[in-house]
C-alpha cells in the first residue's frame, strides 16, 4: 500500500475535532478519490498524510516519497512570485534545497571567486539529482500552457497568468514530476473543459499512485478507481467511481437505518423484560436473580451504543423563489467589454438557461460581470427586463469578515436573528455560527454566497462557476433547485455535468468571437477540443457583429 491511514483523530488546540476514527488504504498505482461534505475534513486529512499536521491518535504511514499539491497552489503567494517558484513546488524532497540554493547564489554577485564555486557545487548535485531533467519538463510545461518555453516563461509574476493558466502549470509539473505519489487537492478548480479533459485521461493513464480530493463528477466517473468518503464519525469505502456511487450510498444508508431500527427494537425488549422481571421479583428469590441479570443484560447493550446512523442525505435546503424578469430579461446589443470579445448580440429571453462556455481567458468572467458593472461595458447597449432582479455569485467575490462573526454577517439580511440562525441551519452551517469567513472552506463559503443571494431574492441569476468548491451532495441540490427555478440564469461554467439543466449554449473562442450551438454535447466537443475557432464549425450561430 503506497499510503495506510488507521483510526486516525486529529482535533484542534480547542479541542474541536476534525477528523474521528478514519481508516483506508490507497494501493499502489490507484487513483483514490476522497470525498464527502464541505468542512467534514478532507483538506485536514490531506495536511496529515502529507505531514502538515500530527494526529492525536492513530497512525499513517507511506512507503514511497509524496508530493502535495494544495487547492490553491499560487495564489496565495507574494506578488513576486514568479512561474519558476510555482513549478518548483512539484520537485522531489531531495531536490528542493538544493533548487532554493541556486536561486540565492543566481541573485548573488556571480562575480566573486567564492560564489562562482558554490554555485558549480550546486549544480553539480543539480545534476545528479535530476535537476536538469526537471527543467526539461518545466519547459515543456510552459510551452503546453503559455506558449512559450521556461526560459522566457520562468520569470513571469504568477499574478499576470489567470486562474487556470496557474492551476495548469502547477498541475502539469505536478504529474510529470518523478515523485511516485501525489495528492491532489481539487485539481480541477479554475481549468476550462480542455484542461479538465487532459487532466481525466492524465489520472486515467498514469503509473503514479494519487490522492485526489475532487467534486467533479465527469472526473469522479472517468479517471478514479475507489473512492474513501469521509464522514462526521468515521469514513467507508467505495471499489468503484461516482457512476455507481449514489445507488451504493443509498443501500449503504438504508442498511445504516435499518440496523439502528433493529438496535432501538432489541433495546426496548430488554428494557421491557428487565422492567417485567423486577415487577415480578418481590415473588421470589429466584425471579429477584433473573430481574438483577436481565438489568445487567439491558445496561450492558444500552452502554455498548447503537451502530453508525447513516448520514444525513442534504445539508443545503435553499428556498430561491423566482419570478418572471419581463418577456426578455437581458437584451444585448453590439456589446463590447474589452479587448479579448468582440462586440456581439444576443437576446436572453425570460426563463433562458444560459450555459457561457469557453476557454480559460476569453473574456467569459469580463462579460458576466459587465452585466452587473455597466462601468465595464466599452460601447454598446444593455437593457434588462423592467422586472428584473439581479443577482450575482462568483467563486471570487470576498464576502467582507471586518472582524465579526458569520451569524453577525448573515444577520445583517434578516429581521432577527433566529431567522438567520434557521437560514445557516438550512445550508448546513449551524454549527459554523462563531467562525469568520477566513475559517470556512471553500465550499462553506460558497453556501454563505449561495444564501445572501436567495435572501436579495433575484429573479435573473449571474452565477460565474457556481459548483466550483461545493461537495457533491451540494452540487446536486443546487443543481435541482436552480432546474426548477422560476428565474433566468446565465452561467460560466467549466463543469460538463451541470451543463445538464441549461437549455442555451453560449461560445466564445479565442479569437473573440461568440456564437450560439444548438446542442448542449455538440457545445462541449467543441470546447473541449484544442485551439477552436468557431468559424470552423458550420452549425454555429455567430452572434458577433463585426
Amino acid at each position: 500500500m503506497a499510503i495506510e491511514v488507521n483510526n486516525a483523530v486529529f482535533h484542534y488546540p480547542d479541542g474541536t475535532i476534525a477528523i474521528d476514527d478514519v481508516s483506508f488504504k490507497v494501493p499502489t498505482g490507484s487513483v483514490t478519490a476522497l470525498v464527502g461534505p464541505n468542512g467534514v475534513g478532507k483538506t485536514t486529512m490531506l495536511n496529515l498524510i502529507a505531514g502538515d499536521l500530527e494526529l492525536n491518535e492513530g497512525s499513517i504511514r507511506s512507503d514511497t516519497e509524496v508530493a502535495y499539491m494544495r487547492q490553491n497552489p499560487g495564489f496565495d503567494d507574494p506578488a513576486t512570485a514568479t512561474v519558476l517558484d510555482a513549478l518548483a513546488l512539484s520537485l522531489p524532497r531531495e531536490l528542493v534545497p538544493v533548487h532554493a540554493r541556486l536561486q540565492g547564489l543566481y541573485a548573488s554577485d556571480l562575480s566573486d571567486a567564492d560564489t562562482g564555486i558554490a554555485l558549480a557545487e550546486a549544480l553539480e548535485i543539480w545534476q545528479a539529482l535530476g535537476g536538469y531533467v526537471a527543467e526539461a519538463m518545466w519547459d515543456q510545461t510552459t510551452r503546453a500552457v503559455l506558449d512559450e518555453g521556461l526560459a522566457t516563461a520562468g520569470d513571469r509574476r504568477l499574478t499576470e497568468l489567470s486562474g487556470g493558466e496557474r492551476k495548469g502549470i502547477i498541475l502539469r509539473s505536478f504529474m510529470a514530476s518523478s515523485v511516485p505519489t501525489l495528492i491532489l487537492d481539487e485539481p480541477d478548480n479554475f481549468l476550462d473543459l480542455n484542461a479538465k479533459a487532459w487532466l481525466e485521461e492524465s489520472l486515467r493513464t498514469s503509473p503514479k499512485t494519487i490522492l485526489v480530493v475532487s467534486h467533479d463528477r465527469t472526473l469522479l466517473t472517468k479517471s478514479v478507481d475507489r473512492m474513501v468518503v469521509l464522514e462526521h464519525n468515521g469514513s467507508w469505502i467505495h471499489g468503484g467511481h461516482y457512476g455507481t456511487f449514489r445507488d451504493e450510498r443509498r443501500k449503504r444508508n438504508e442498511r445504516l437505518a435499518k440496523d439502528v431500527d433493529a438496535w432501538n427494537a432489541e433495546e426496548r425488549r430488554l428494557y421491557r423484560y428487565y422492567k417485567l422481571m423486577k415487577n415480578r421479583a418481590g415473588s421470589s428469590e429466584a425471579l429477584a436473580s433473573r430481574a438483577d441479570a436481565a438489568q445487567t443484560r439491558w445496561e450492558r447493550f444500552r452502554d455498548a451504543g447503537p451502530p453508525q446512523l447513516p448520514p444525513p442525505e442534504r445539508e443545503i435546503v435553499p428556498k430561491f423563489v423566482g419570478s418572471r424578469a419581463g418577456n426578455e430579461a437581458i437584451r444585448i446589443t453590439d456589446l463590447e467589454v474589452d479587448d479579448l470579445v468582440l462586440p456581439f448580440s444576443l437576446t436572453i429571453y425570460n426563463g433562458d438557461c444560459v450555459a457561457l462556455l469557453g476557454e480559460n481567458g476569453v473574456g467569459k468572467s469580463t462579460f458576466i460581470r459587465s452585466l452587473r458593472d455597466d462601468r465595464l461595458i466599452e460601447s454598446g447597449h444593455l437593457r434588462f427586463g423592467p422586472t428584473a432582479r439581479v443577482g450575482f455569485f462568483s467563486q471570487d467575490v470576498d464576502i467582507p469578515d471586518e472582524g465579526r462573526e458569520l451569524l453577525d454577517i448573515v444577520k445583517t439580511r434578516f429581521p432577527n436573528p433566529e431567522e438567520a440562525r434557521r437560514a445557516l441551519g438550512r445550508y448546513g452551517l449551524a454549527d459554523r455560527i462563531r467562525h469568520h469567513i477566513s475559517e470556512l472552506s471553500g465550499g462553506q463559503k460558497a453556501r454563505v454566497q449561495m444564501l445572501l443571494l436567495e435572501r436579495d431574492d433575484p429573479n435573473v441569476l449571474l452565477l460565474d462557476e457556481p459548483t466550483d468548491n461545493l461537495d457533491l451532495e451540494s452540487i446536486q441540490v443546487i443543481e435541482e433547485v436552480l432546474a426548477d427555478l422560476d428565474a433566468t440564469q446565465v452561467a460560466i461554467t467549466h463543469d460538463g455535468w451541470f451543463t445538464r439543466i441549461f437549455n442555451r449554449f453560449i461560445v466564445f473562442d479565442k479569437d473573440g468571437l461568440v456564437g450560439e450551438v444548438p446542442e448542449r454535447l455538440r457545445a462541449l466537443h467543441i470546447v473541449g477540443g484544442r485551439s477552436f475557432s468557431l468559424l470552423d464549425e458550420p452549425d454555429v450561430k455567430i452572434l458577433t457583429t463585426v
